[in-house]
């Protein structure tokens, strides 16, 4: 039995003191004293060592029992059960220390291995006690503080989740059950019990973000798991806690999404566009057609009106890009008036047939009397074995000889 190292005996010249001694001398060391408050002051040194306090009843009777009450009031003591010791066979009236804050009774006869055994069992109970008032106080934290056993079933929860399958039973509990039996998210809920599976076999804990969209919420719940392992090393469960981090999410996200998206056109950035490509070149849907283009004119338009209309001309270009290409295009604002439209899935055909819906409906496009107008090129990559760079190339290539044919029909 796994024990504390101390037992404090408070008792007055009791005829046990001897018999209770040589019992308990091989398995716990003994402090004694004959006096409550230098009793007390014991238990303040060394609350964390104590296992029980053995008090003589017929004393504790005199102080009205104020011993027993203090140390079943004082949270400092919350761990140690008081133990009352009785020369005698108790009666009923000795049986009301129970209700004083006694955690059992001693009295003859009792042999050297029941004694152990009591001793054992009120240390238990007590440790147990101790363990839901803790839990109790756990509840009134924000955060979920959990605990599971070495096969991933909950032992408790300090709260429980909306997204939970709880039923309408008032009595139902958390406990004895693993995630993919109560979660209404079977995705999330495999995920976490395959996790679980994985601290218990390697001993090392886990810290992760899942998203919850239950009951029309969207939540982002923070999961950090840590191993208990007992004595031989061996992992025994886990204790986990939740914490809801969505505010703090959505604001990541947020941030991250002003850092790849273009403050003037709403559209994607260059940095989103040095992100998408590498990620295109492993993952393409075949044939890609890459669209570049370039306002004309946006000299003339700043020159005559300032920039804050030229400002203006740049978001009605990206509104032409928006309106006229294909919803699965990606579209960015490469700086000043450059632009690329990538389009996955995509030929020749289709990529001529888009562009030239773009150079017609860009006339339609006005700022103060002054029709938008956008040089616009295109080629298209057919494999993963084509140059990028090359296509890219290709692309403004074509769009400058779009930019030049568009300048000799203005000058004719």
């Amino acid at each position: 039995m796994a024990k504390k190292e101390i037992i404090l005996m408070l008792l007055s010249e009791s005829p046990m003191e001897k018999e209770l001694r040589e019992m308990l001398s091989g398995a716990y060391e003994i402090v004694s004293t004959d006096d409550e408050e230098a009793a007390l002051r014991a238990l303040t040194r060394m609350r964390d060592k104590i296992a029980v306090v053995l008090a003589d009843l017929d004393a504790a009777r005199e102080t009205n029992f104020s011993f027993f009450r203090q140390v079943s009031r004082d949270a400092l003591f919350a761990a140690i059960p008081v133990v009352a010791v009785l020369p005698r066979t108790p009666t009923a009236q000795d049986l009301e220390c129970l209700d004083m804050g006694a955690a059992d009774i001693i009295a003859p006869p009792c042999g050297k291995k029941l004694l152990l055994k009591r001793l054992d069992n009120v240390i238990r109970a007590k440790d147990s006690v101790s363990f839901y008032e803790i839990e109790r106080m756990l509840k009134v934290l924000p955060s979920n503080i959990y605990l599971k056993d070495a096969e991933g079933k909950y032992v408790f929860a300090t709260h429980y989740w909306h997204h939970l399958e709880q039923g309408d039973d008032p009595d139902w509990t958390i406990r004895g059950k693993t995630d993919p039996e109560i979660r209404k998210d079977r995705e999330n809920a495999l995920r976490a019990f395959e996790a679980d599976k994985k601290i218990i076999a390697s001993g090392q804990g886990a810290n992760y973000v899942i998203e919850i969209n239950e009951d029309g919420q969207q939540e982002f719940l923070e999961i950090i798991k840590e191993p208990i392992f007992d004595d031989a090393g061996a992992v025994r469960g886990i204790v986990g806690l939740i914490n809801n981090v969505t505010e703090q999410q959505l604001l990541k996200m947020e941030l991250e999404k002003r850092s790849k998206t273009d403050e003037l056109t709403g559209l994607l950035n260059r940095r989103s566009y040095q992100e998408y490509i590498p990620e295109l070149c492993r993952e393409a849907i075949f044939p890609v057609a890459f669209i570049s283009a370039d306002c004309n004119d946006l000299k003339k338009i700043n020159d005559t009106y300032g920039h804050l209309v030229g400002d203006e001309y740049i978001r009605m270009s990206a509104l032409l890009f928006r309106v006229t290409a294909p919803s699965r295009a990606a579209i960015f604002r490469m700086g000043g008036d450059e632009f690329v439209v990538i389009l996955q899935g995509t030929d020749e055909e289709t990529a001529e047939r888009i562009v030239e819906t773009m150079r017609e409906r860009a006339g339609t496009f006005q700022i103060r009397e002054e029709p938008l107008s956008i040089a616009i090129g295109y080629a298209v990559m057919h494999s993963a074995e084509d140059d990028i760079n090359a296509c890219v190339e290709a692309a403004d290539q074509d769009m400058y000889r779009n930019k030049r044919e568009s300048k000799q029909e203005t000058e004719e």
